[in-house]
């Protein structure tokens, strides 16, 4: 995720911080995908379809879930993962994105802020999956942005390499 976020993290020059987190990975997302004229990144999901659908499937890597974490609850955080049976069948490769981003993000935050521990066990498959799923689109989003997005105005980075 750190190598997804130091590609998608913009910086703010009126507030002089960071933008925040989604606002900067849905941009970068939807202007990749506008970039792909190959559809590295529609393949990469298509391929790893079961994957997508497995992440998307699991409660825990839901904030819905974790905010009433009961059975009912349970279910509904899975909508997205019936929802995009028809996302697939329409293309729609930006929600799809959105969402799997949106989910190993959540994991992400679960390791950062302390809601994972050492040696824990309840959500290294979860993690796993994540891991998996990040080393399966980001070649594809490196594809595009190499090979489509070099000319692009990516806007200014938060942390610029110091001369």
């Amino acid at each position: 995720m750190d190598a997804f976020n130091a590609l998608y993290g913009q910086w703010d020059e009126r507030l002089q911080s960071p933008k925040p987190d989604r606002e900067s990975s849905r941009t970068f997302v939807d202007s990749t995908l506008r970039l792909d004229q190959n559809n590295a990144l529609a393949d990469a999901l298509t391929e790893h379809k079961r994957l997508v659908m497995t992440l998307l499937d699991d409660e825990y890597l839901s904030s819905f879930f974790w905010k009433e974490p009961t059975d009912r609850r349970a279910k509904q955080s899975k909508k997205s993962m019936y929802d995009a049976r028809s996302w697939y069948l329409e293309g729609r490769w930006t929600m799809i994105l959105d969402k799997v981003i949106e989910r190993v993000y959540f994991m992400r935050c679960q390791l950062v802020h302390g809601a994972a521990t050492h040696g824990g066990r309840l959500n290294r498959t979860a993690l796993r999956r994540c891991v998996m799923m990040m080393q399966r689109i980001l070649p594809a989003i490196l594809v595009v942005w190499i090979d489509h997005g070099a000319d692009e105005d990516w806007g200014p980075m938060c942390y610029t390499p110091l001369p």
